[in-house]
């Protein structure tokens, strides 16, 4: 938290009355830093040309050096992740240490330049009255009765960061904006906060381009791999990049928001996210099920409302991926796609997800605004799209939430995971060599 310690009075982020603003980013829209220890096997020649030098930047990716292909294998080994089944929890390569830098700040944000402009303008400052959440975006959180080291972490920073903001503003409750993958990990760390905490501490929560429900790409993301936008990267590496993180599996469509729809067909089979264990084992992802089945569908088989005041704002009317179809080649073959409605990335049916399950729960505050033409990665740079997103922030901070009296269901609602503490090593599969690090959660 060294990124709060110029915060030395509780008037600093006194500025005109504002309620204090959290950002919350979405997948690999903040810095990642890592470091070679000599536990590092490298999976090519050159790979350890950075070990013993210190911490360098793992993401975004340095486009200068991966010009050089040799460099490719490096960065995707350095990028991936290991489950390690008897632990049941994830870890990085043995001989990687990872860190993410300025938590609590802005400066470690990637792609979020011009909406903190935005609210600067608004009297808004970085630190003061304007703090942000980088974490290790590779992995999520697990439910409860399963580990999630890295997971619990992050959340146990948010709470403390929350309520430090909240501090520093003479008590005001807190308004946290959340963009994409941000918005699910978001809506998991709601449901594991005491009502309590969340009526005390939170004002509204806005989310941008959610997708609680997964997204039909996430499923031909774990088939045919990302490449990160480098060139000319191998499928078993771009596979890898996909299927060795722990937050892929949260991209998968979850048969609460997806239901019956057809997902993936081939010649012989057609997926729904009622069957998509039989569709990781088909792509040859078997050692995925038993993460997904045990760590992922049981977060993700209802939507229960967070009981905290909440604005959803949607890209609709974008051509969106809905439908893959494979071919004769199969899995390996590219697939000729099936397109309907969303924002260029998430579906309609997931984005309005939340709308259909919340709107009739009675005590759940939620306004939903709709951007036409507006692709997922496009509330932060298009003109109008951006002036909304900061409108719906500053309104947040300014309108007087009505919360009516919550039953009992909903106050029992979470958590589904457990606090830990932090800690850097080396790896998942080189525990008696790591060093642990208590540099982030402390007390």
């Amino acid at each position: 938290l060294g990124a709060l310690q110029p915060l030395l009075s509780h008037c600093a982020g006194d500025v005109k009355g504002l309620h204090p603003v959290v950002l919350v980013p979405g997948y690999g829209s903040n810095l990642l830093e890592a470091r070679l220890t000599a536990a590092y096997s490298p999976p090519a020649p050159g790979c350890c040309a950075r070990e013993g030098n210190g911490w360098f930047r793992l993401w975004p990716i340095n486009q200068t050096a991966m010009r050089d292909p040799r460099q490719v294998p490096c960065f995707v080994d350095q990028m991936s992740l290991v489950y390690d089944a008897v632990a049941d929890d994830y870890g990085n390569v043995a001989g990687v240490v990872t860190r993410v830098p300025f938590f609590g700040s802005t400066r470690g944000l990637t792609g979020w330049d011009q909406l903190v402009r935005e609210l600067e303008a608004a009297g808004y400052r970085d630190g003061e009255s304007l703090f942000a959440v980088p974490y290790d975006f590779r992995y999520s959180v697990a439910p409860r009765g399963h580990p999630s080291a890295e997971g619990a972490c992050n959340f146990g920073e948010l709470t403390r960061l929350v309520e430090r903001a909240s501090s520093l503003s003479q008590g005001r409750p807190v308004v946290v904006v959340a963009h994409s993958f941000g918005c699910s990990l978001t809506y998991q760390f709601l449901l594991g906060r005491p009502l309590a905490w969340r009526r005390r501490f939170l004002k509204r929560v806005v989310l941008v381009a959610s997708a609680l429900g997964g997204f039909s790409e996430g499923m031909n993301d774990i088939a045919a791999g990302m490449d990160y936008g480098l060139p000319n990267v191998a499928r078993p590496a771009r596979v890898r990049l996909a299927r060795s993180q722990q937050s892929a599996l949260w991209r998968l469509p979850t048969p609460t928001v997806f239901g019956d729809r057809p997902l993936v067909v081939t010649r012989d089979m057609k997926y729904t996210a009622h069957n998509i264990a039989e569709f990781l084992e088909a792509v040859g992802f078997r050692e995925g099920v038993r993460p997904y089945e045990t760590r992922v569908l049981p977060a993700w088989e209802a939507l229960p409302a967070p009981m905290v005041p909440v604005t959803s704002i949607i890209g609709v009317g974008v051509s969106t991926p809905e439908t893959f179809v494979y071919g004769e080649d199969g899995f390996v073959g590219t697939p000729e796609v099936v397109y309907g409605d969303g924002d260029g990335d998430i579906n309609m049916v997931s984005l309005v997800a939340i709308e259909k399950e919340w709107s009739r729960v009675e005590g759940q505050v939620l306004k939903v605004v709709r951007l036409p033409g507006v692709r997922h990665d496009g509330f932060f740079s298009v003109g109008f799209a951006l002036k909304k997103v900061v409108a719906e922030i500053l309104e947040a901070g300014r309108t007087v939430e009505l919360r009516p009296k919550i039953g009992r269901a909903q106050t029992n609602a979470g958590p589904i995971w457990k606090e830990e503490r932090c800690r850097v090593h080396e790896g998942l599969y080189n525990a008696l060599s790591a060093v642990i690090y208590f540099w982030r959660c402390f007390d």
